[in-house]
């Protein structure tokens, strides 16, 4: 069955126990693209393939930025200081948040997530006129994402 995306919400983890929500308004590219080994000889009329390692793309991410807002302001502390960070995608099948325990989510069987680790590579800020200000927030992902499925 389809899930909507209204009731999605992203989580990472700022230091050992303290799990961090993020009010999204989009939220993409969550990705893994594999890698292609050649193995084409000299008497190939074709180039041939194997499969190769999984290459983490990137995730993308859109808030409306707002510099009193501590979890914005911890975001871009982490991005300054270029920090790896675990992130947990919780899907709108529940609403459940996750915890965290010496650095590691405990996801609840109620909702299902999709967790990651990855640094925040860019942010970057948007002044449209007659809009509030956004940022476009990219993670390089690192490793491959699961995804674990409501119980």
């Amino acid at each position: 069955m389809a899930k909507l995306t209204q009731g999605t919400k992203l989580y990472w983890i700022k230091d050992a126990t303290t799990v961090v929500a993020v009010d999204a308004v989009s939220i993409s590219g969550i990705s893994a693209q594999r890698d292609s080994i050649e193995t084409t000889t000299l008497s190939d009329n074709a180039k041939t393939f194997a499969p190769g390692l999984m290459s983490p793309g990137s995730a993308q991410f859109t808030i409306q930025f707002d510099p009193s807002n501590t979890a914005h302001k911890d975001l871009h502390a982490a991005y300054v200081a270029g920090t790896q960070i675990k992130w947990a995608l919780g899907w709108s099948d529940g609403t459940a948040a996750p915890t965290a325990t010496a650095g590691a989510f405990t996801l609840p069987p109620t909702r299902s997530f999709m967790s990651f680790e990855g640094y925040v590579s860019d942010v970057t800020f948007d002044f449209s006129l007659n809009s509030v200000v956004t940022s476009q927030v990219s993670v390089q992902v690192s490793g491959m994402p699961t995804i674990s499925a409501k119980a």
